[in-house]
C-alpha cells in the first residue's frame, strides 16, 4: 500500500513539475528569453519615454481622467449620476476609433509628434484604457451598492415575515 501511495505521489510531483515548466516556457519570449511580465514592463517604460508628456493637451487629458476617477469615488452613492457617466464614457470609448482617424489626420495642429496611427495603440493607451478602468470602478461600485440593497430587502422581508407570524399567533389565541 505504501508503494502505491509513493508511486502516486511521485507521479503527481512529476506532473506538477511538468505543468510548471510548461507554464514558464509559455510565458517566456523565445527571442529574448524574458518572461511576459518583464517584457510588459519594458514596453511600458519604452512607451512612457517615447511620449512627450510636457504637451499641454496630454496633461489636460491625464488631468481630466484623474478628475473623472476622483468624481466617481466622491459620488459613489449617487448611482444614477454614475450610470449616466458610465454611458457617456462608454460612448467616448466607442468613438475613440473615429477620433483616432481624425486626430491622425490633424495631429500637427495640436501636437509636436504624430502619436496617432492606424492601429490606434496610442489612443487606446491614453484614452480608452483609463476610461475603461473608470467604468470598471463604476461597475464595482454598483455591485457593492446593489449587494447592500439586497441585504436591506432581505432584512425587510424577514421582519415582515416575523410580524405576520406574530399576527397569526395573536389570532390563534
Amino acid at each position: 500500500m505504501e508503494d502505491l501511495v509513493e508511486d502516486a505521489r511521485s507521479s503527481f510531483e512529476q506532473a506538477a513539475t511538468t505543468l510548471v515548466d510548461q507554464i514558464r516556457s509559455a510565458l517566456v519570449d523565445e527571442r529574448t528569453g524574458k518572461n511576459a511580465f518583464q517584457l510588459a514592463v519594458e514596453q511600458a517604460q519604452q512607451f512612457y519615454q517615447a511620449v512627450d508628456w510636457s504637451e499641454r493637451w496630454l496633461q489636460a487629458l491625464v488631468a481630466t481622467e484623474c478628475f473623472l476617477l476622483i468624481l466617481v469615488l466622491v459620488t459613489r452613492n449617487r448611482t444614477t449620476f454614475q450610470g449616466i457617466l458610465f454611458v457617456i464614457l462608454g460612448a467616448v470609448i466607442y468613438c475613440a476609433k473615429y477620433l483616432n482617424v481624425y486626430l491622425e489626420q490633424n495631429w500637427s495642429s495640436f501636437s509636436r509628434q504624430p502619436y496617432f496611427d492606424a492601429s490606434g495603440l496610442f489612443i487606446s493607451v491614453v484614452l480608452s484604457a483609463p476610461l475603461l478602468v473608470i467604468n470598471m470602478v463604476i461597475v464595482v461600485n454598483h455591485l457593492i451598492v446593489l449587494s447592500g440593497l439586497v441585504v436591506q430587502v432581505k432584512r425587510a422581508q424577514l421582519k415582515h415575515k416575523a410580524r405576520e407570524a406574530a399576527r397569526e399567533a395573536k389570532k390563534d389565541r
